[in-house]
């Protein structure tokens, strides 16, 4: 797991706004709110974790991310975990060919879902479900441990987009089941960074997220780059020193946020931007300290953003953070224990049609093994 927890994955971790509409001034929240979440702990082999959920209805969804970890590697040959939703229970399901870990998973339909990991060469791995049958596929190839596909996000008709890194530079590829090519983004020729997320929009939209160095700097700076109108560009978005960006998600060309952390080893402060179809600008959310790692919306004008709220000295947590923003306003919830611990919500998805949600990670039990789990909003 050395590619992970060098791009900010470690295993440890890893309101429709109209255009022109600026966001409203934040109003402070002086207590938490109530929990709307409710956790489940799958089937799994300990350790596991769940990385990535995605979902196309109320009765399909999927997630993703390993299990049986161990200080060495791990203790079966293909380690993946890979669950599905039917409705009324998480089954796993397993894959007809050779796959060591997943990392994320998007799904544009019940018959069009995409995942993205790794071999167990090491070597860049993406699968496609057609609704039938689970295909295996290599989008970038690349000697072991050189580059890692992080994030996919599936655009229509089989296709993906997929992000990532190669050779310690941005790396984005796009394409369907028989083809991927990289795309060449101006701007990013010879910088060093990483995009590990990525989301697209029903009217075609495309953006990712991540950081980059700059000169000599020994902390990253945020990096987004997005595709609007058919052309990829960099954008331009306020200096931050110190940040790595983990979560993105778009409702529209016009609507799109991204969350990350700032001086994410030290004393972490959560970053929060928002694009308005002209520019992207930092948002002051209600939680002045932790780490947050990811986002998503739904239709309605909801968004969630998840991550953990520390206690200095940053060894206490009063539970699984979970920011809300609807209406114009801030709210905090903290999430539901497992086993009188706070799981780590790696990712969260709406669940289209509905304003529910689901978030996936993980939680310690049994005093010291990591366990993943699967929350949703009630």
């Amino acid at each position: 797991m050395g590619n992970l927890a060098r791009y900010g994955m470690s295993t440890a971790m890893l309101s429709t706004l109209a255009v022109g509409v600026v966001l409203p001034p934040v109003t402070p929240v002086a207590a938490a709110t109530p929990s709307t979440w409710t956790a489940t702990v799958p089937a799994l082999i300990h350790d596991s974790r769940l990385t990535d959920v995605a979902a196309t209805g109320p009765n399909n969804a999927w997630s993703v991310g390993y299990q049986a970890s161990t200080y060495t590697g791990y203790s079966i040959d293909q380690p993946y975990a890979l669950l599905q939703w039917n409705g009324g229970a998480w089954i796993e399901r397993r894959l007809p060919h050779q796959a060591h870990v997943l990392y994320k998973v998007d799904a544009v339909n019940a018959g069009d879902v995409w995942t993205v990991g790794i071999r167990r060469s090491g070597e860049p791995y993406a699968g496609h479900f057609d609704g039938v049958t689970w295909t295996s596929h290599t989008p970038w190839s690349a000697p072991s441990g050189t580059s890692g596909l992080l994030d996919v996000a599936g655009t229509g008709g089989g296709r993906a987009v997929l992000v990532g890194h190669d050779g310690g530079r941005p790396l984005i590829v796009e394409g369907d089941t028989r083809q991927f090519s990289r795309v060449a983004v101006p701007g990013t020729e010879g910088v060093n960074g990483v995009l590990r997320a990525v989301s697209r929009t029903k009217d075609g939209a495309v953006f990712a997220a991540g950081d980059r160095y700059v000169t000599d700097a020994p902390y990253p700076e945020p990096m987004i780059v997005q595709r609007i109108g058919g052309s990829w560009r960099v954008a331009p978005i306020p200096p931050i020193a110190s940040v790595q960006l983990t979560g993105v998600w778009a409702r529209s060309a016009t609507d799109a946020w991204a969350v990350g952390t700032q001086d994410f080893d030290s004393s972490p402060k959560p970053v929060i931007l928002h694009w308005d179809g002209r520019t992207w600008q930092r948002v002051a959310g209600p939680a002045p300290a932790g780490w947050v790692y990811a986002v998503a919306g739904d239709a309605n004008g909801n968004v969630w953003i998840s991550g953990t709220n520390p206690i200095p000295p940053y060894v206490e947590y009063p539970g699984t953070l979970l920011l809300r923003y609807t209406g114009g306003r801030w709210s905090v919830a903290y999430g539901p224990k497992v086993d009188g611990n706070d799981p780590h919500l790696d990712a969260l998805a709406n669940i289209p049609g509905t304003s529910s949600f689901w978030g996936s990670g993980a939680a310690s039990v049994d005093g010291f093994r990591l366990t993943g789990v699967i929350e949703r909003t009630r």
